[in-house]
């Protein structure tokens, strides 16, 4: 009896040494295998797997050229009643928010805001009142131009494989200081000589513009190039445009094409951004010559 008590507890003494030495091959069953990176991923960047959300930003350069003409009368006047201008300098940012929702399908939202500055200095007539006459006249005479121009863009995209399926929401605005000052100092009648002088002969005007519409239309996407240096070619076309300019407002429709880089790769974390887009107007009752043109270069990050 005593040797049976004596096998009993030796057994249970022994059982935690065994049980803890069985533990490991237990664990080693149900342990996942790590995950092997992708050669085109890196510890910051990984790539955009099924059901997940995806983040890359822009910044960069930006210039663009733009005009409005109104044409409403028709006189003289018409030569000072365009907008045209190069704005040089300009910043601005860019967001590419994605989701996978499948293999070939992607959704994609694209906010974006930039700035330009632009300077003109030109000779032409501009429209005077005079002192003592109950009409005005038009001069010709030195244009001094300051220009900052603005555009906000809301973008909305479905891709499958290579084609884009686009939404967009977007305007563009000018807000414009000119200094005038002009040739001549008086009136002057063929026959009667010198009959009044010009009221503020030196004057500073300032204008606004605003562009405000919708886009629709589908990108093809360069599929057969190399990853790194692909590029998409938009078609969009604008249904409904709001345009306002010098108290005037017209509603046109147009097009939009555009070339956008699409993985423009340096490194797994960064790339080259770049962008040149073109929207042509048809002309309305007050205003022709209606169209905006942009480049953008700068750097992706992801």
């Amino acid at each position: 009896m005593s040797r049976a008590i004596l096998i009993l507890c030796l057994l249970c003494a022994s059982a935690p040494l065994l049980a803890q030495e069985a533990s490991p091959a237990e664990f080693d069953i149900k342990r996942k295998p790590p995950r092997t990176l992708h050669p085109t991923e890196t510890e910051r960047f990984r790539q955009l797997g099924l059901e997940e959300w995806g983040v890359a930003w822009n910044v960069f350069y930006t210039a663009r050229s733009y005009n409005i003409t109104d044409i409403r009368g028709l006189d003289q006047s018409l030569s000072t009643s365009w907008l045209y201008s190069f704005d040089f300098a300009g910043l601005g940012a860019r967001a590419h928010i994605e989701y996978r929702i499948s293999p070939e399908w992607t959704f994609s939202i694209l906010p974006r805001a930039d700035i330009g500055f632009g300077i003109l200095n030109e000779a032409y007539h501009n429209t005077h009142e005079l002192t003592d006459l109950p009409f005005d006249r038009n001069y010709r005479g030195a244009n001094d131009m300051l220009k900052l121009s603005t555009r906000a863009e809301l973008e909305v995209a479905l891709r499958w494989r290579w084609m884009w399926f686009v939404l967009k929401f977007d305007s563009w605005m000018v807000f414009r200081r000119r200094e005038i000052r002009a040739n001549d100092t008086a009136y002057r009648d063929p026959q009667f000589g010198t009959l009044s002088s010009i009221k503020d002969r030196k004057r500073v005007d300032w204008e606004q513009a605003y562009v405000f519409g919708a886009a629709t239309g589908v990108g093809f996407e360069f599929f057969f190039l190399d990853p790194s240096v692909r590029f998409v070619l938009f078609a969009l076309y604008r249904p409904l445009n709001n345009v306002t300019f010098r108290n005037g407002t017209s509603l046109t429709h147009g097009m939009e094409y555009t070339v956008r880089s699409a993985d423009f790769d340096i490194s797994n974390v960064v790339g080259v951004y770049f962008e040149v887009g073109f929207q042509a107007f048809l002309q309305t009752e007050e205003f022709n010559n209606i169209y905006y043109s942009q480049f953008s270069i700068g750097l992706k990050f992801r």
